[in-house]
């Protein structure tokens, strides 16, 4: 990701909850604070019984496929997508609630997923491969590598015991 890109997503998450609050605060003038309060607490409801209905499922699901080696991950992006649009109903907020209502909505999971979502997940795949390079290749540059490998570690032998309170070990003796 370039330095721009970075800098703009920080914004950009540093600006949604004001944004989200000044929306709140505008509805409020416009519809009123009674329904607004309705909204929000009807909103956080339906994100709760969301991901208490599908939350667990997606565990499991996500636990059989991995017992059985299945190659389809699709259900489990889906389940996923499930469980943001609850946590987006939950929090207050216009924005939010709106990407929530559209999550729920079964065609626009299974187009997001098809599309987009792999896609992304390849793309941060390979970031985060470019990433770990590009560090064990400045980190090899900096120190000079050992001859071996080194394990570090304590150990204690179990054939040597305590002779008494001043001395640490007793040697053991062979027999010949």
């Amino acid at each position: 990701m370039s330095q721009p890109f970075k800098i703009a997503t920080i914004l950009l998450f540093a600006a949604f909850p004001l944004v989200e609050i000044g929306l709140l605060i505008h509805l409020g003038h416009v519809i009123g604070v009674g329904w607004l309060v309705v909204i929000i607490l009807g909103t956080a409801f339906l994100g709760t019984y969301v991901i208490r209905r599908v939350g667990l499922s997606v565990f499991e699901r996500a636990l059989s496929r991995l017992g059985s080696e299945r190659q389809s991950v699709s259900p489990l992006f889906d389940g996923f997508l499930q469980v943001l649009a609850g946590l987006l109903l939950i929090f207050p907020g216009v924005i939010s609630d709106v990407i929530g209502l559209v999550l729920l909505i079964p065609q626009v999971r299974r187009f997001l997923i098809r599309t987009g979502l792999l896609k992304l997940v390849t793309l941060f795949h390979y970031q985060a491969e470019v990433d770990r390079g590009s560090f064990h290749a400045a980190d090899t540059e900096s120190r000079e590598e050992p001859a071996g490998i080194v394990i570090e570690g304590e150990y204690e032998r179990l054939s040597e015991k305590p002779l008494r309170q001043g001395r640490a070990v007793q040697q053991r003796r062979y027999r010949s």
